[in-house]
């Protein structure tokens, strides 16, 4: 019996160090066909998390406040691919959060604040593997409340989602907008791909198909110009639903090792919507169109310099572009 147990063991450990041994050399070639830029087999995962602080102070400098401002940022990307011969199932999570406080307006004010996931199935034709369909979700918004904050007490009034006043005029520094985790952005969509160009230094990639978004804005509000009388306009929101043409296009790359760059560009047409009774304007006026742009370059291994670009129109929704700009130093840390 002690000669069977013996053997047992001793059988136990050689597996056990062979499949050790398997799991690095798999981890290993994972590791090395990643740094080359090669597609790899089964699942990948990455998760990088950022910060990055400024601080400034003034005093008796011509046409300036005196005082200090301040601005603490964080973000977080994690991925987790995978990816067969002929299919790739990309899932995304990102989260940008930065506060900022100014002479100007003397309290830590939101100036990003967006939490977005979304996963992405391409299934490539055996025969013409850069064409196939392809099916994504998507799902963004805020997490915090949002408001409207000036440096001393303004004139408001408020309206519904007609245009008629309903409170106002009256002073505030402050007006609350949004509450947290609204408005919720969600789409969903099919069609088909084309992979324009999939090199290691460029991947062009092209979608058109069927896609819908859901926005839930009810009882939310959302800064809208100033009436003739100079008092600032503070317009309810109501939700959108909405289906129709997607199109999409990203481009995703590299200048050299330590620079890289990604930008997209992407379009909703609407031919059915929930648009208000008298509301005259065309699926084609209606269109949803988001853009990106993004830079980045490595400085050391756990610093680097970004500079991201995003906008947004929902005509449906508030009609005008929404705009963001960030650039900042990151100070960068792989969680995994």
């Amino acid at each position: 019996m002690k000669r069977l147990l013996s053997a047992a063991s001793v059988l136990a450990l050689a597996f056990t160090m062979t499949a050790a041994k398997a799991a690095d050399e798999s981890f290993t070639m994972k590791e090395q066909a990643k740094m080359a830029g090669e597609k790899v087999m089964g699942w990948t995962k990455s998760a990088n998390l950022g910060a990055n602080i400024s601080f400034s102070s003034s005093k008796d400098v011509v046409g300036q406040t005196d005082g200090t401002s301040e601005t603490y940022g964080a973000n977080l990307k994690s991925t987790f691919n995978y990816n067969t011969e002929l299919s790739e199932w990309k899932n995304t999570v990102s989260l940008i959060e930065t506060t900022t406080k100014t002479p100007a307006v003397p309290r830590f004010v939101k100036s990003s604040d967006e939490l977005s996931l979304e996963s992405l199935y391409l299934r490539s034709l055996e025969s013409y593997p850069a064409v196939g369909p392809y099916g994504r979700l998507n799902a963004s918004t805020s997490i915090f409340k949002g408001e409207d904050i000036q440096g001393s007490d303004k004139s408001y009034v408020i309206q519904d989602e007609n245009g008629n006043v309903t409170s106002g005029p009256f002073n505030a520094s402050t007006v609350r907008l949004t509450d947290g985790f609204k408005p919720l952005t969600t789409k969903e969509s099919v069609g088909f791909f084309w992979k324009a160009k999939e090199e290691e230094n460029v991947k062009i990639l092209v979608r058109l198909g069927f896609g819908a978004v859901q926005v839930q804005a009810a009882d939310q509000y959302a800064v809208n110009g100033k009436d003739a009388s100079g008092n600032i306009i503070v317009q309810k929101l109501e939700n959108v639903n909405q289906a129709g043409l997607e199109s999409g296009f990203s481009i995703k790359g590299k200048f050299d090792e330590k620079t890289s760059y990604e930008a997209g560009l992407e379009t909703l047409t609407p031919f059915i919507n929930n648009k208000k009774s008298g509301d005259n304007r065309d699926a084609f006026r209606l269109t949803n169109v988001e853009g990106f742009a993004k830079l980045s370059s490595n400085i050391t291994s756990w610093a680097s310099f970004g500079y991201d670009y995003k906008m947004k129109l929902q005509p449906q929704l508030v009609d005008r572009v929404q705009n963001i700009h960030m650039i900042v130093i990151n100070a960068n840390y792989n969680l995994f």
